[in-house]
């Protein structure tokens, strides 16, 4: 059971948050919070926090250079210490989240799927999500959730499980299975154009495909490859897939690669040792991701940005429509992660307001009258 665990996490992006967590960080380095130009300030992000061993988490919505002690917007229950994602949903006023509602020893499938709107009541959607996995919300509004059931155990096999990705209608909560396997994860990588990008770890190979969710049709980008890839990005054209992966025949090495989504063609951006680069990619195609302790940097764009907040692992969760502005995630050995914003055109940064002691989770930037900017 271990193994599936570590391979949702992987599909999360938890891997990276715990493996930050437990690396020894640069002597001396720099307290997040002391980072944080008063004069940037930047659009409203949706921001979520989770106090440790609470039974609830609350939205928030803040704005760099805003109070130190934001009012909560709206709260949803949840089983102690849940695993809590977030989007937000463009053109709404809704903020989806996913978060463990069911006591159950195998944790495998124990999310649920909330909407969350200010100021009104939360409503729980949809049940046997998968753990510590964000919904996708596509460009056009379109919402689908990974979900599953336990399959029969073997002992000395990893599980096979009967999985499915669903559309889910925002206004009901009713599903319609967009495309189903059996095996040990199906992680939503994003959407391009009209198809859903999905990343499976089935029994024999681990592959990535293209799934039109009208018409079920799979198209494959690429075939095979060592199942242990996460933190995917893809540019607002729908052109490029970016993602981290464990080096073909070194298992020692991590690698960024980009593939074009059209063809399935590959390129190799970066290599190293550290499992912690976690890639991102910014709607106009710009590749950033995080060099052994440093921070998020510039990789493959024009834009200049080498650790806003200094050393440690940034998570890019948002991006605006122009690529202007960043929300991310800054995380440091043995401490709560921090949200921030940057601004790209000048790289400067700014910690966003967040209850102190919480963990907090990016859903992402909220116009004035809701939705995505």
């Amino acid at each position: 059971m271990f193994t599936r665990k570590l391979l949702l996490g992987l599909g999360a992006s938890c891997v990276a948050v715990a493996l930050a967590f437990a690396a020894a960080g640069p002597e001396g380095a720099t307290p997040a919070h002391a980072a944080a130009p008063p004069e940037v300030r930047g659009p409203r992000v949706a921001v979520l926090a989770t106090f440790p061993g609470a039974e609830h988490t609350s939205l928030y919505l803040v704005q760099a250079g805003g109070g130190a002690d934001p009012a909560p917007v709206a709260t949803f229950a949840h089983l102690p210490d849940a695993a809590v994602r977030a989007a937000v949903v463009p053109g709404t006023p809704y903020i989806l989240a996913t978060a463990d509602t069911t006591p159950t020893r195998d944790t495998s499938f124990n999310a649920s799927l909330f909407r969350l709107e200010p100021h009104a009541p939360p409503e729980a959607l949809v049940a046997g999500v998968v753990h510590a996995s964000r919904p996708l919300v596509t460009p056009a509004g379109r919402v689908f959730v990974s979900r599953g059931r336990a399959g029969t155990e073997i002992e000395g096999q990893l599980r096979v499980d009967p999985l499915t990705v669903d559309e889910v209608d925002l206004a009901t909560g009713k599903t319609r299975p967009v495309h189903a396997e059996h095996g040990h994860l199906l992680f939503l990588a994003g959407a391009a154009g009209k198809e859903i990008v999905l990343y499976r770890v089935l029994p024999d190979h681990a592959d990535i495909v293209a799934v039109d969710p009208d018409s079920g049709a799979v198209r494959s980008i690429v075939d095979n490859l060592p199942p242990f890839a996460r933190d995917f990005a893809i540019d607002a054209g729908g052109k490029k897939l970016v993602f981290q992966g464990r080096h073909e025949t070194n298992s020692r090495t991590w690698v960024v690669d980009e593939i074009d989504l059209a063809s399935g063609r590959a390129r190799r951006l970066f290599s190293s040792p550290s499992m912690n680069l976690a890639p991102a990619v910014l709607p106009s195609g710009g590749v950033l991701y995080n060099p052994p302790g440093r921070g998020l940097s510039t990789l493959d764009a024009e834009t200049r940005i080498a650790g806003p907040l200094g050393p440690g692992v940034d998570l890019v969760a948002a991006t605006t429509a122009d690529s202007r502005w960043i929300a991310a995630l800054h995380t440091q050995p043995s401490a709560l992660s921090v949200p921030f914003l940057v601004d790209t055109e000048t790289g400067a940064a700014a910690v966003l307001p967040a209850p102190r002691g919480s963990r907090a989770a990016v859903a992402g930037f909220y116009a004035e009258k809701g939705g995505a900017l």
